[in-house]
């Protein structure tokens, strides 16, 4: 049983109590602000800001610079004014029985953050109505999740009514960075959203949610608090058993393959373990209540967290000023999912206990949200924004094609990507072909943003709506990808580049005491993915020397990758190398490196298995690895081999 002695010095607790609610450190967490130290503003333009003033250290003074929270999602817009929107209907005179097509085109981009006039509004108002107090700019946050962005809209969600629909995954976390929407509407789609657009209605079907976190340092109050999570296994582990018998009952809502559940609901799960005295959250009776109640609901946070993926808003209507001050952002309409595969992480933990008599500093979540309707009027009678075509026009004898990089692309050109070149033809029947290319490399995306537009004239051809294009991605060392890229057939309306590799964060654990008292001197857990095609390998090293139980990297694997496989390779101060056997693991990156007792007892099969293995290490070739009917037999390599078979 691992208990957590807090009792040592200011420092050490609160910079545990800060792994604790945060993890790992990041950017964004060097601002820590105030929750007692917190104003509301209102604006002239009815724009209600939310500020915090920043913690100062070791100490409870209030200081009089604040920061503002995410606020007043808006369009972006051109350096011209044009707003980036477009919302285009087009037709054909021909009927659907004909070939004719109807539908829309939607594209258009977002930002959040105070204009400059509101800047100097709100700096007005803090500098005369508040003692002199002075704006520092918008608070440090973090994407909430890696589905920060969300789209809410019955008719996007509608495969048949859209089907097509790209965004970007992430909120943007810089006051005035972009993220972007485009979709395809079937005529369906594209009648329904121009009725909610253009009939007066109170609110448009497409709703923005955008979800951060940020940090909160939180006061202090005498207490202490306990979790029994061997118990929590124990209770969780019978319910399991009784379900297949019960069927029915409270503890009915926490079977695998139930969904997500509100605020309240865990809130009851919450309050049987507090029954049971599996979870004890104790304070001095003379605390202030108000104090008392944030640190409770803290810890409540904390406790879900450990066993449960959070979702999107249910709720779209954001919480009033007064709301916000008594209700944590976590009752406002968040869904829960039980995730067993997180909670079964916590069965090593055993008996954690908290003291709760320092200040803490917490991550709060906090949601922003738009909709379209209170943007479209500005952009209703702009022709550039909102129009309607009938392709059979001789104008659109000449077709645009519209070249959209995928907003994730961007990250990938400081670390993966030189440049993208997408090559563009169209055959015509008189036999005058038209080709044409653009390349997008940061300088492009600089001076022209993620969109290029291709132009080729109709002529006599009979499909002018019809051509092909092929893409090849400019990698670091000189590599492309895929060196022979295959034409594909594109339509006019656009075409929008994924990138072949997305982003993959590995977080790697291990207990440094554990690791000191077996002789260990070094962890590498050795990661083996696909990568454009080939098997790679990433070493994620953790050492007691360095004084970091958990390890972050990022790494890019191929788009259609499901998953990886990992081994540990543990260096000894007795045995030297010793290496485990290679697992595999799917839609999660997180590992953390328990070290069997039988790896590191001499003579034993495990071990002698371990150290030959660490013998041969060294020479052991990535087309060795590819080879061992271990690795082919994996589910996470599945495609990768079958794609190499149809080569």
């Amino acid at each position: 049983m691992k208990s957590f002695n807090l009792l040592s010095s200011r420092l050490g607790i609160v910079c545990l109590l800060l792994a604790m609610f945060w993890g790992t450190a990041t950017p964004s967490q060097a601002q820590i602000l105030d929750s007692e130290n917190k104003l509301t503003v209102a604006l002239s333009d009815g724009t209600t800001v939310t500020l915090f003033g920043t913690a100062t250290s070791l100490s409870d003074r209030k200081t009089n610079e604040y920061y503002y929270l995410p606020v007043n999602p808006r369009l972006s817009s051109r350096p011209d004014g044009t707003p980036e929107f477009l919302f285009m209907k087009f037709t054909t005179e021909a009927s659907e029985a004909q070939g004719g097509i109807k539908g829309a085109l939607m594209h258009f981009l977002m930002e959040w953050g105070l204009t400059p006039a509101q800047e100097d509004e709100l700096r007005n108002i803090l500098k005369n109505d508040f003692n002199g107090a002075v704006l520092k700019g918008a608070a440090n946050v973090d994407a909430n999740g890696d589905d920060s962005f969300r789209i809410i809209s019955g008719t996007l969600s509608d495969q048949k009514m859209a089907p097509t629909m790209v965004k970007s995954d992430k909120a943007t976390v810089v006051p005035g960075s972009k993220v972007a929407v485009a979709s395809r509407l079937d005529k369906n789609g594209a009648q329904l959203l121009a009725a909610s657009f253009e009939k007066n209605r109170s609110v448009t079907d497409v709703s923005i949610e955008l979800d951060f976190a940020y940090t909160l340092r939180y006061p202090a109050a005498q207490g202490r608090a306990v979790i029994d999570w061997s118990r929590v296994h124990t209770v969780m582990d019978t319910i399991q058993g009784n379900y297949s018998r019960t069927h029915k009952g409270f503890w009915d809502m926490f079977r695998p393959d139930n969904e997500s559940y509100t605020y309240d609901e865990m809130r009851k799960f919450y309050e049987k373990f507090e029954e049971k005295k599996i979870v004890e959250v104790q304070f001095d009776a003379n605390q202030d209540d108000e104090r008392v109640d944030k640190v409770r609901e803290a810890f409540f946070e904390y406790f879900i967290n450990q066993m449960t993926e959070q979702g999107a808003n249910q709720d779209l209507n954001p919480p009033t000023a007064k709301e916000a001050d008594v209700n944590p952002d976590i009752k406002r309409g968040k869904s829960y999912t039980f995730n067993f595969s997180k909670f079964k992480q916590t069965e090593r933990t055993g008996r954690q206990e908290f003291n709760l008599n320092y200040r803490l500093a917490i991550k709060r979540t906090f949601t922003i949200t738009g909709n379209l309707g209170s943007w479209y009027d500005g952009v209703r009678d702009n022709p550039r924004c909102v129009s309607s075509v009938n392709l059979n026009d001789p104008f659109f004898q000449h077709r645009d094609i519209n070249l959209i990089l995928d907003l994730d692309a961007q990250d990938m050109f400081d670390t993966e990507v030189n440049y993208v070149t997408v090559s563009v033809r169209k055959r015509r029947t008189d036999g005058h072909d038209f080709s044409d290319n653009v390349t997008f490399d940061k300088e492009f995306i600089k001076n022209n943003g993620v969109k290029a537009t291709l132009t080729y004239a109709r002529g006599e051809d009979r499909r002018p709506d019809l051509f092909e294009y092929k893409m090849q991605w400019s990698l670091r060392g000189g590599k492309v990808f895929p060196e022979n890229p295959a034409w594909t057939q594109g339509n006019w309306e656009g075409v929008t580049m994924a990138p072949p590799i997305k982003p993959m964060l590995m977080e790697v654990e291990a207990d440094l005491d554990e690791m000191k008292a077996a002789g260990v001197t070094r962890i590498t857990a050795q990661i083996l993915y696909s990568k454009f095609n080939k098997l790679e390998t990433t070493n994620i090293h953790i050492s007691p020397a360095k004084g970091q139980p958990l390890v972050e990297q990022k790494l890019f694997a191929d788009r259609y990758a499901s998953g990886y496989a990992y081994r540990y390779i543990i260096n000894t101060k007795e045995h030297g190398k010793l290496v485990s056997d290679w697992s595999e693991k799917q839609n999660d990156g997180y590992l953390f490196v328990a070290i069997d007792p039988e790896l590191l007892e001499k003579d034993t099969p495990k071990f002698k298995k371990a150290q030959k293995k660490g013998l041969n290490i060294i020479s052991e070739t990535i087309d060795e690895l590819a080879a061992q009917p271990e690795i082919k037999g994996m589910d996470v390599f599945k495609t990768f081999f079958d794609k190499l078979t149809n080569q």
